[in-house]
């Protein structure tokens, strides 16, 4: 009971961890009672039977003549005559055989053997999962525009620049079991963005995304559960280097990347401590004509990103699960590249926040998560708040 507890405590948690006990577990601690139950299993039948089979055998001798015939053995199919009854002997006899639902010595190592197998966290094969998140951020910044005369003897321009954004984004995610420790997903976002100081709009496909989880040790009790994945980041949404800086926004990145790494994490009932690295490189991009403080853009070469992340996941009850975390990433420098063959480098930034989620149980398999992440650095949202609820694709794809 103390184990399915855990293992149902810690699917309660935002990243539906989960464990069962492994090979050499079931071997060492299963096998033991189970053939003491065999043996108490027979003892008892032994002791139960031989009182009317003794029985049985004395009322027989000394009621029963001499000259009995022997029992008529049973009729067959085709004949209509029936069965004759057995004696008592006959009746321990056929109880004693080994009856097809009876539990036996093979039927119960087949049983741990199949209780042991490998277990992973992520989805079974051919099993999918479908996620609707809503997401709102709130950016606000404030810079200094500052310019100097040639000699920089006096200041030739002087204005504070704001920059106020609210984006909404819908996404869709789908999870599918190739095996049951190869996860597939894509996410379809569609962004809706309010520039509140320049009063813009728009609304547009955001930047769709498709990674692969893959675990390649099963879990085993007490042990940690290690996840390696890879994403490829697209650019469907709109680029903010093909757009007018002061009449439109943008709803993606603008350039292709590749990220990968690995997640770690581990269950200490009721906790589910966790964390990852990962590593995203972008490709370059050019052929761009963007007028950008009056000179052409023509093409930028983004930064390697690099990432980490640690937190910890607490199951208050059944139904209830909290979870926080700090992430924090590195970017390299931005290179951009203007007509006429200048260059410009951006310096090297750094981006960090807290998140906090809760998880709240709606049916015996829904489980609805509201998160908040509060931004540590100038280039995180002011405000982010998320709520992913999961839905039903049992009529769309047919599960195992």
């Amino acid at each position: 009971m103390q184990a399915a507890l855990g293992r149902q405590i810690a699917r309660n948690n935002i990243f539906q961890f989960q464990f069962r006990f492994g090979v050499e577990y079931s071997l060492k601690f299963r096998m033991r009672p189970l053939i003491m139950k065999q043996w108490g299993i027979s003892f008892l039948s032994l002791a139960v039977l031989t009182a009317p089979v003794v029985w049985a055998d004395d009322a027989a001798s000394s009621t029963a003549p001499a000259s009995a015939a022997p029992a008529t053995p049973a009729a067959s199919a085709g004949s209509a005559a029936p069965a004759q009854p057995a004696t008592g002997t006959q009746a321990a006899e056929a109880a004693l055989k080994q009856q097809a639902g009876d539990a036996s010595s093979e039927k119960n190592l087949a049983q741990v053997f199949d209780a042991s197998q490998p277990t992973y966290s992520l989805l079974k094969k051919g099993n999918a999962t479908l996620y609707y998140t809503f997401d709102y951020t709130y950016y606000y910044n404030a810079a200094i525009d500052i310019a100097l005369t040639p000699n920089s003897s006096s200041i030739s321009r002087f204005r504070i620049e704001e920059d106020s954004q609210n984006t909404l984004t819908n996404s869709l995610s789908m999870d599918y079991g190739v095996w049951d420790n190869l996860t597939f997903n894509a996410v379809l976002p569609f962004v809706a963005k309010y520039d509140s100081t320049n009063n813009l709009t728009t609304m547009a496909l955001g930047d769709a995304a498709f990674s692969a989880r893959w675990q390649p040790v099963p879990e085993e009790r007490g042990s940690m559960s290690t996840t390696l994945f890879g994403v490829f980041s697209t650019a469907t949404g709109v680029s903010p280097y093909n757009i007018n800086l002061n009449s439109d926004l943008s709803t993606g990145k603008g350039y292709y990347s590749f990220s990968g790494g690995a997640s770690f994490s581990k269950v200490l009932d009721p906790v589910v401590v966790f964390g990852s690295f990962s590593d995203a490189v972008a490709l370059p991009v050019s052929g761009l004509n963007q007028n950008r403080a009056g000179q052409l853009l023509t093409g930028f070469q983004p930064g390697a990103t690099f990432s980490a992340s640690a937190g910890l996941g607490y199951s208050l009850n059944y139904d209830v699960s909290m979870t926080t975390s700090y992430q924090m990433s590195y970017s390299l420098a931005t290179t951009y590249d203007f007509q006429g063959g200048s260059t410009v480098r951006t310096p090297q930034m750094m981006a960090a926040s807290i998140n906090f989620s809760v998880g709240f149980r709606t049916t015996p398999s829904q489980i609805i998560n509201i998160g908040f992440a509060y931004g540590l650095t100038q280039d995180t949202p002011n405000i982010d708040f998320t709520i992913t609820v999961p839905m039903d694709v049992s009529g769309l794809l047919k599960t195992h």
